[in-house]
């Protein structure tokens, strides 16, 4: 154990000294880059809009983890069977949920204070606990129930200046991921239940990951599964009704547990390639599917089974003249272009797909067909298909953990939740017009639009997992050095304690154009082979040791692991040498 967290509960972490200074750190790093100002000159311009907007400049907030389900409500967001919400009430009845996310509450307090055009753009992040009551925690810190998040939120006047906005969080992001200087992807991204028509998602590789992130080798085409195209398809028309191939049903389930969807697609894939190296068999893009059907809930294993259950236990022969058509079980059925006609119909004619438990309700089935068009591909892209931007034949797919989620939500949340301010005549009404921004007309004849919106979030919990998984070798961690607990770890046996603590004031001090480091002096009283390997465990950046070459020659041993390098200084070149290496990793 390398003593940065321990679990408390199922999905429940406390962080130990080491993580929480990791923690810190990443936090000090998030502020620095939302809080930033640019350098543009206020000279340039006489537009002070306009000034504003080319900085970032966020302010910094703490909201409560504490929200209200009517809040939600208003959102449109709240709905009373979330498994997702916690949720609990006061001693007096009183109603409250612990927040996975602050949009709603934000909104709230910005639509009481800010009244005028001339209050924006507004910027405010935080950084928080957050709750989400994950059915499967797994992983440690990477898919928990409670978890340290950044929110930025950002208002605006008009779409437009929300996409100037966005653009700026997006470039803080960047600049900010540059900085920890770990390997990074970003990918156009799925709204998901936060909304929005815009967004994108900061991944690291790892197989540990549970996205794939779809790129091109060829040009900057990026993009997450969910939201990524199927290949095209050469051959448009259906294959002939005498021509028999194998094929296979994928089922899914929908979020009332009222509806089956089954999915029917080739077993193999045609390709010589694929079946010599053993990868013939065919795999569901299931995200496609829920593109077709919204409500699909793709968190369900085994959807036929629960499908037959939820309705076994619903379904008598008294029963069926009693049912509705709304209260009647529906299987929708979707084909993938390659099944022959003579499958569908053989198919559509006959409930054989789900055995006998779905022939015991067949009776009561009300039959819905999806035919999806002759183009459709309803298998996953493969490594070497067809970029849909520029055409060559090298996309690449890659498991990776999400890190951080940018969104361009515009009136998602200010207007169900009539959060107004009072514009100018010198706004650009007709875009407000043709984005149905603008709400009414206030006092003197003024127009109120509805705040365009923005959300960034940066998953602090994440990251450490995830960096800590990815960048880890055989010996331990191998943190970068702006998010380790420590940059250098001198380590001494007792005859050398004062040398150590020489090390320690020259480097703690600002000096020969080199910024002070954070040093920590390893005093327990274990032996010196446990504290070189306990180091290489915890994944210091740079080791200092004084050891017997120390007591012979009077040299350091300096070793940095991410650079591979292990080096005798001098402890009069130590704080150049330790700087200039620094900067490095």
């Amino acid at each position: 154990m390398a003593g940065f967290v321990r679990q408390a509960h199922s999905g429940f972490f406390h962080l130990l000294p080491l993580g929480l200074r990791v923690q810190e750190k990443l936090e000090r790093l998030i502020d620095k880059h939302m809080t930033k100002l640019g350098n543009l000159s206020l000279s340039q311009t006489s537009d002070r809009l306009f000034c504003l907007l080319e900085t970032l400049g966020a302010s910094k907030v703490s909201l409560s983890s504490f929200s209200s389900p009517a809040l939600w409500k208003k959102s449109g967001r709240y709905r009373d069977d979330n498994p997702e919400l916690f949720q609990l009430q006061d001693r007096r009845g009183a109603k409250f949920l612990l927040s996975p996310t602050h949009e709603e509450e934000i909104t709230a307090i910005v639509e009481n204070a800010v009244n005028s055009y001339k209050q924006l753009p507004l910027m405010l992040y935080q950084i928080s606990r957050k709750y989400r009551d994950e059915p499967r925690p797994r992983q440690g810190l990477l898919r928990t129930r409670e978890f340290i998040m950044k929110d930025l939120y950002t208002f605006d006047a008009t779409p437009q200046q929300a996409m100037k906005t966005y653009a700026l969080a997006r470039k803080a992001y960047d600049a900010f991921f540059d900085e920890l200087r770990i390997p990074y992807l970003v990918a156009d991204a799925d709204s998901g239940s936060i909304g929005g028509n815009l967004s994108h998602e900061y991944h690291i590789p790892s197989l540990s990951g549970e996205d794939t992130v779809i790129s091109c080798g060829s040009c900057t085409y990026a993009m997450n599964e969910e939201l990524a195209k199927t290949r095209s398809v050469v051959n448009d028309h259906r294959r002939s009704a005498g021509v028999h191939a194998p094929y296979r049903s994928w089922f899914g389930i929908s979020n009332d547990r009222t509806q089956l969807v089954e999915a029917i697609l080739p077993q193999y894939v045609e390709s010589n390639e694929f079946a010599l190296s053993g990868k013939g068999e065919t795999q569901l893009n299931p995200y496609l599917i829920r593109s077709l059907y919204p409500d699909l809930d793709l968190s369900i294993e085994h959807a036929l089974n629960t499908f037959i259950d939820y309705w076994g236990k619903r379904q008598s022969p008294n029963q069926d003249q009693k049912l509705g058509s709304i209260s009647r079980p529906r299987l929708i059925r979707i084909f993938d272009y390659r099944i022959p006609q003579s499958c569908i119909d053989h198919h559509n004619n006959s409930m054989v797909t789900g055995g006998h438990r779905l022939q015991e309700l067949s009776k009561c089935v009300d039959l819905e067909i999806i035919m999806s068009k002759s183009s459709l591909d309803l298998t996953r892209i493969q490594e070497g298909d067809e970029c849909p931007k520029c055409g060559s034949k090298s996309l690449k797919l890659q498991q990776a953990v999400e890190l951080g989620h940018t969104f361009l939500l515009n009136d998602r949340y200010s207007r169900p939740m009539d959060a107004k301010f009072t514009t100018a005549q010198q706004v650009d009404e007709k875009s407000l017009v043709a984005q149905e921004s603008r709400t009414d007309l206030g006092q003197a004849g003024k127009c109120k639009a509805w705040f365009q919106m923005g959300c960034h979030g940066i998953g602090i919990s994440r990251i450490i997992a995830a960096v800590a998984d990815a960048l880890a070798d055989k010996q331990g961690l191998l943190w970068p050095r702006v998010m380790a607990p420590f940059d250098v770890a001198v380590l001494a046996n007792e005859d050398h304690k004062a040398a150590a603590e020489e090390i320690w004031d020259i480097l703690t001090r600002q000096e020969g154009g080199f910024d002070p480091v954070d040093v920590v002096l390893d005093d327990r009283d274990k032996g010196f082979g446990w504290k070189l390997k306990d180091a290489d465990l915890i994944g210091f950046p740079v080791v200092i040791v004084l050891g017997s070459i120390y007591a012979k020659e009077g040299f350091c041993e300096v070793s940095i692991r991410r650079l591979g390098s292990k080096e005798k200084v001098e402890m009069k070149d130590l704080r150049e040498y330790v700087g200039t290496r620094m900067a490095q990793i």
